[in-house]
């Protein structure tokens, strides 16, 4: 350790550079405070020894200001070694800076271990501050994540029709991503439907599987598809993309024009309630099926129940983070009491509701998502400009029509090839609608493929910041020093007897990789994740060729 000994007297210097260098460490000298902040400057110390009084400039004066040179995320300490021995010539010490005292005559064996004793904090310390810095680092790769995956919701969600007469809307997610899901769409026939849903879970990972849904609800709700048909469509999609173990509990709603009938299919969600201003709970709306992403199409039931509605009733419907939300005891809000706050005809049962909820759980942590939906009786109303939503969302059949292209050396070294790909693609008007995702898709295809099929480069590199930073300082010398790769792309839209896909079919002119090892991988580690996001896109994921070749399918919207 290099250390710093300051003392206006040269025996006491003489002295302790002796003590200090038998023990193994290095040592400067300064005569006075002005020399000691002048060598703190110029040299890179561990531990500074500081008399007190001194000529030119005092020990105190130089601790306050070696501390202000000093950085924060670097603790050098400074031990007083003062002949004072009044408490305020010690608090002084402290009050300047100072991190310890020994008084003088200092006994040699407690000065050597007050040297390791700050030494080891500085260790500690010096250890905190690089793990500090490893943590700012993830987390502004993450909120970077965050950013990018919010912008993909908010574009996804930005036709979703605000709240109107006809529906009111309250969603609390438990993080910054939501497993709850509310979907809204005018019918063809001047209705309005209404999708509830509640993923396993909360956080990115439930959210993720909200995006298919987003897509694809308002391409059902234009060919009016009966509730139950939408429940088959969702159900069939979400159990082809969704792990074993996740599902989405839903309700599914569709109010006709005049508002005074609903047909509702239920399934997983807790119980939802008709009201009416003068009655309170009128009737229980009770789970008829099982979760979305469970059953098999052939078990799958499509029957829904037909509500009439009166003029002055409603429905509420709820996810279980409402019944579920904790007060400061660890009590549940329950159905019991959300139905005493229904009951209360006197008051706005929507706000009465979150008003008690938020008194109730008061400070307690919220532990998951919260969604309370209000669909109201009576003609439908929906805000200027929202019924063309429908007509704004219909993609046409078109052609069945293909895209082939290789990127040389040159395309794969100039920068950005798949935002040249996208602004073909997304022109085409089937694409249109899913651009952002089917750009998300085909840029971790093609980062997967230069970076571990043509570059070679091991992901495992960023499980550290140095490594994280190694691998794309590789990458840029890598890709730089190729004289020779290509990359091939054909894409296809490919029309089914009920179903319409994008085919994206990408081969790279490397030597292949393990596919298996790098998604294994990703459930444990913070790099591979982009494997698992093209299994949650794609309903089909084949790699080919040692890995050199990726066969995907996007599922678009089902034909009419």
């Amino acid at each position: 350790m290099h250390i710093l000994v300051v003392d206006d007297q040269v025996t006491n210097r003489e002295i302790l550079k002796w003590l200090l260098e038998d023990e193994g460490h290095q040592v400067s000298e300064a005569q006075n405070g002005e020399e000691a902040v002048n060598e703190f400057k110029s040299g890179d110390f561990d531990l500074v020894l500081m008399d007190v009084i001194m000529p030119i400039m005092d020990g105190l004066e130089a601790t306050k200001r070696i501390k202000e040179i000093g950085q924060e995320d670097n603790y050098v300490p400074v031990i007083f070694l003062t002949a004072l021995d009044d408490a305020k010539a010690l608090k002084d010490c402290l009050d300047s800076g100072g991190d310890d005292f020994l008084s003088k005559p200092y006994n040699e064996v407690i000065l050597k271990a007050k040297i390791h004793a700050h030494l080891r904090i500085r260790e500690l310390t010096r250890d905190i501050s690089e793990k500090n810095a490893v943590l700012t680092h993830y987390n502004s790769l993450w909120q970077r994540e965050q950013n990018i995956v919010s912008h993909i919701f908010n574009k996804a969600l930005e036709h979703n029709i605000k709240n109107t007469r006809s529906l009111r809307t309250h969603i609390q997610p438990a993080s910054t991503f939501n497993g709850d899901i509310v979907l809204s769409a005018p019918s063809l026939t001047g209705g309005l439907y209404v999708f509830v849903g509640d993923f396993t879970g909360h956080g990115l990972g439930a959210s993720i599987g909200t995006l298919p849904l987003v897509h694809a609800f308002n391409e059902l709700a234009i060919r009016h598809l009966s509730v139950g048909e939408i429940a088959y469509e969702f159900n069939r999609m979400l159990r082809s993309m969704l792990p074993d173990y996740m599902f989405c509990c839903a309700t599914i709603v569709e109010l006709n024009e005049s508002g005074d009938s609903v047909q509702l299919w239920t399934g997983g969600l807790p119980d939802g309630y008709l009201i009416s201003e003068s009655e309170g709970v009128v009737d229980t709306l009770c789970s008829e099926n099982m979760p979305l992403g469970i059953e098999s199409d052939e078990r799958f039931n499509k029957g829904f129940q037909v509500k009439h509605l009166k003029s002055d009733q409603k429905l509420i419907i709820i996810t279980d983070g409402i019944i579920e939300a904790e007060s400061q005891r660890g009590d549940f809000f329950g159905e019991k009491r959300l139905q005493q706050c229904l009951n209360q005809t006197e008051r706005d049962s929507f706000k009465h509701v979150l008003k008690t909820l938020k008194a109730y759980t008061a400070e307690a942590k919220q532990s998951d998502d919260i969604t309370l939906v209000e669909v109201n009786a009576g003609k439908v109303e929906l805000e200027e400009g929202q019924h063309d939503l429908v007509n704004h969302s219909v993609v046409q059949d078109g052609i069945v029509w293909s895209m082939n292209c290789t990127l040389s050396i040159q395309d794969l070294q100039r920068g950005q090839p798949v935002e040249e790909v996208m602004s073909i693609l997304g022109a085409q008007s089937v694409i249109r609608p899913y651009r952002d995702l089917v750009g998300l898709l085909i840029s971790e295809l093609y980062s997967n493929a230069l970076e571990h099929g043509i570059l070679g480069l091991d992901s495992a590199l960023k499980q550290t910041t140095e490594g994280f930073q190694s691998y794309y300082q590789q990458r840029e010398q890598h890709l730089a020093s190729l004289e020779e790769a290509h990359l091939k792309l054909m894409i296809q839209v490919i029309n089914g007897a009920d179903h319409r896909l994008l085919n994206i079919r990408m081969t790279d002119s490397g030597n292949g990789f393990d596919v298996d090892k790098i998604f294994d991988a990703s459930h444990e580690d913070s790099f591979g994740r982009g494997i698992g996001l093209i299994k949650r896109l794609c309903s089909r994921v084949e790699y080919l060729d040692g890995g050199s070749t990726v066969d995907v399918d996007f599922p678009l919207l089902l034909k009419s």
